[in-house]
């Protein structure tokens, strides 16, 4: 990741809106850097480096037995920000409406926590148990990995996740599948430019089916992931914009960044599988 230091951070925003696609330029809208996001820059500053000296002693020592996910989950470390609740609102456009949420790979929670007073029922996912546990200590239902998508949701989160996956293309046709019919939106996140990686126990390795994203800069590749690849698929755009997906520091530096798009996507009425059981069905 990108070390940040410094204090102005539009250019964390910035997008040459002129070289998008016509089809994600319409739908694209520049975000700012809010008070949620300065609230986060300033905690994660002020975590102490004893506390920092002391994670990273423990990750060590932890570093023949778990990944380096579960070790961040046991140490309460690597917290990560993508969004505002505000933001998360604008997104969905939210009046109110949407009652279930499954947020896929949702981490520790604290990402999810964001948006999920949006919603009646939340439901997430997550490969780690160590995560898992935190995710339930924290009140959020926790689904197998197998078996979310024998449902349909009315939102379906999937922040970061599609470049730490073995099969996105599926991924990405699950979600399409597994939304309420009638007005199931898709809140998606992706760190561009694409580099597709997957932990396995202590080893990263590469995507065995990576996203078919074509172009080098953040704009081609947001076009292509656009045009190319949720278009065909039956996605349809809503809003897109370009945020900075934070974690929290250690003893190189207070925080790190990398730039993700966010997007919110409808499914073309044409394209809904019937595959997915209603929230609550057998």
């Amino acid at each position: 990741m990108e070390l940040e230091y410094g204090t102005d951070y539009s250019y964390w925003y910035q997008v040459n809106e002129k070289k998008l696609h016509d089809t994600v330029q319409a739908s694209f809208k520049k975000h700012h850097y809010d008070d949620e996001t300065e609230k986060f820059i300033v905690d994660v500053c002020n975590i102490s480096y004893f506390k920092h000296i002391f994670d990273n002693t423990m990750s060590i020592f932890l570093l023949p037995f778990v990944s380096a996910t579960s070790r961040n989950a046991l140490l309460n470390r690597g917290i990560m920000f993508v969004a505002s609740t505000e933001l998360f609102a604008e997104m969905l456009a939210y009046t109110g409406k949407y009652e279930s949420l499954l947020d896929i790979g949702a981490g520790c929670g604290n990402v999810t926590i964001k948006f999920s007073s949006l919603f009646k029922d939340v439901f997430v996912t997550e490969t780690s148990p160590t995560m898992r546990q935190r995710l339930q200590s924290k009140g959020f239902t926790a689904l197998e990995v197998e078996n979310w998508s024998s449902r349909t949701y009315d939102v379906i989160s999937c922040l970061n996740v599609l470049d730490r996956c073995h099969e996105p293309m599926k991924l990405l046709e699950d979600i399409r599948d597994c939304l309420t019919p009638t007005g199931g939106s898709a809140l998606v996140a992706l760190v561009l430019p694409y580099h597709g990686s997957v932990e396995e126990g202590q080893v990263w390795q590469r995507q065995r089916q990576p996203l078919p994203i074509k172009g080098a800069t953040f704009e081609e590749q947001l076009s292509s992931l656009v045009v190319d690849i949720l278009e065909p698929m039956g996605f349809e755009l809503n809003l897109a914009t370009k945020v900075p997906y934070l974690c929290s520091g250690d003893l190189q530096a207070r925080y790190y960044s990398l730039s993700d798009c966010l997007l919110s996507l409808n499914v073309r009425p044409s394209t809904t599988s019937s595959k997915c059981n209603s929230i609550g069905s057998d």
